[in-house]
């Protein structure tokens, strides 16, 4: 059990966090559930009231009165949610305050300083990292809404790396209902005791998760890829791992991210592409294609690489990603096909005012949605594995989160022999983003940044999005011993599978 001084915190702490989601129901006019939390906490909420005029009588009778006057309101959710987040929940934060005190304790190790969030429930802080593991104003609230974000009923079982305090843990045996076993991953015995005795990991049976003492993160990425298994890397943890570990966890977590933090833009862009264009990718006809391939994407090097793409146009399919359109367009050189992937509004920026040019587009269902709409050329709708397939009549595409790939897999599909790659530098040569005049080109400190090995055997620096990036590639091209792929960059990491070659060469 938690340590008994903080039973009594963690009781009202956890009431708040009930009440606060009664506010959301309120909010989107969900009576049934609104009530039921309602009805559920309204005896805990008298005894707390009880307390609270035992020793600040004013506001005691407040909280009563506030009490009161939400069981007496009919018919008005508004109002009821108002009650709550205006008069109830202040009054609660100051009583929790006021009986808790400020917790501030580090570990017998000087690692890890624990600390009274404004909830009432402890944080924790990793002071070797100087970073929260969870929050300082709501540990438990954080969990409830990572738990909604992550859980979906389809998973049978779920496993995640990092225990924390247990939050989490406890947020998804309440939003399951109970129903799914959980499979935690820790690489930190202590951990295991922190979350009993200043956490909430005693809130649950036993019964409904494991817990895994693992150094190494492979044992829960074998458990992450069994089917029907749902999986989080929680990240404020991944601080700790040593940077190989860290490399894997963080390439694990991209996969569940990447889609999921863009699912409500990618699904209004899926419905209205679906409306706006009318060929698929497979309508369109490559027979007047040349086999050999340049892919054209954004990195730095692309400036290297434009007098060899004058040189080739007409010679060679150029397909470039929607970020070098206007580049490519200004120097000169028409390209083939331009692909475009990004669900995201402000990516829009790339072509606009490039809307009357007749080069042909592959729009990814989920691209931002004015693509389709506004673009005058030929467009050809990509379906997407794990989007909607049932919807479609045709093989959905497996793109591995980068327009790079929509460009790649659309060479090897419209029957590429060799494939040359521009600007896929999948790293920050000298610091830099991407190739001049484009609109992401930044300046960035490697500091950070993970060291991988470049062309020529160089050392380059890249982040966990750029190596997850590189691996799909290397994937993909892994698939495809029959075609040739060249690296015509000369400063980007080492994408396996690839030839690098001299400008002489190419």
């Amino acid at each position: 059990m938690a340590e008994e001084f903080l039973e009594e915190i963690y009781r009202e702490a956890n009431l708040s966090c009930r009440l606060k989601k009664a506010v959301e129901y309120a909010r989107i006019h969900d009576e049934f559930h609104m009530i039921a939390i309602c009805n559920d906490i309204f005896q805990p909420l008298c005894e707390v009231c009880k307390e609270y005029l035992q020793f600040d009588k004013e506001k005691g009778i407040a909280l009563w009165n506030a009490i009161q006057t939400l069981v007496k309101i009919d018919n008005d959710l508004v109002m009821r949610g108002d009650i709550i987040e205006e008069r109830i929940l202040p009054l609660l934060k100051e009583k929790i305050k006021c009986c808790g005190g400020d917790i501030s304790v580090e570990n017998e190790e000087g690692d890890y300083l624990f600390e009274s969030s404004a909830s009432g429930f402890l944080t924790l802080k990793d002071l070797k990292h100087n970073k929260y593991i969870h929050s300082a104003a709501d540990p438990m609230w954080e969990a409830q809404k990572l738990a909604e974000y992550i859980f979906t009923p389809e998973k049978k079982e779920y496993c995640v790396r990092g225990l924390g305090l247990g939050y989490l843990l406890y947020q998804l045996y309440g939003i399951s209902k109970g129903t799914i076993h959980i499979h935690v991953f820790e690489k930190d015995a202590r951990m295991v005791d922190y979350a009993k005795r200043y956490g909430v990991l005693d809130w649950m049976p036993e019964g409904v998760y494991d817990i895994i003492l693992s150094e190494k993160p492979d044992s829960f990425l074998q458990c992450a890829a069994k089917k029907d298994m749902g999986y989080y890397v929680f990240l404020p943890e991944i601080y700790r791992e040593a940077s190989d570990a860290r490399q894997k966890l963080e390439d694990k977590y991209m996969q569940f991210a990447t889609p999921k933090k863009l699912q409500v833009e990618s699904e209004l862009n899926y419905w209205v592409n679906r409306r706006n264009v009318g060929m698929m990718v497979s309508e369109f006809n490559p027979e007047s294609l040349k086999k050999d391939f340049i892919i054209v994407a954004a990195g730095p090097s692309l400036d290297d690489t434009l007098e060899f793409l004058k040189e080739n146009r007409g010679r060679k399919t150029i397909i470039c990603v929607g970020t070098v359109f206007r580049k490519l367009l200004e120097h000169g050189i028409v390209p083939d096909m331009v692909a475009v992937l990004d669900p995201m509004e402000r990516i829009y920026q790339q072509i606009e005012g490039l809307e009357e040019e007749k080069v042909p587009m592959l729009v990814a269902v989920t691209a931002y949605w004015k693509y389709a709409a506004n673009y005058q050329g030929e467009k050809y709708l990509v379906p997407l594995v794990g989007v909607h397939e049932e919807k479609e009549n045709e093989e959905p595409w497996a793109i591995g989160g980068t327009v790079t790939h929509l460009a790649i897999e659309a060479a090897i599909r419209f029957g590429a022999k060799k494939i040359y790659l521009a600007g896929v530098d999948l790293s920050y040569p000298n610091g830099l983003s991407h190739a001049k005049g484009t609109m992401d080109r930044s300046v960035k400190s490697t500091e950070n940044m993970l060291p991988v090995k470049g062309v020529g055997d160089s050392t380059v620096y890249a982040d966990s999005i750029f190596i997850a990036y590189r691996k799909w590639i290397e994937d993909r091209i892994a698939l495809t011993p029959g075609i040739t792929f060249y690296n015509l960059s000369h400063v980007g990491a080492k994408i396996a599978g690839t030839k690098e070659v001299s400008f002489a060469e190419r």
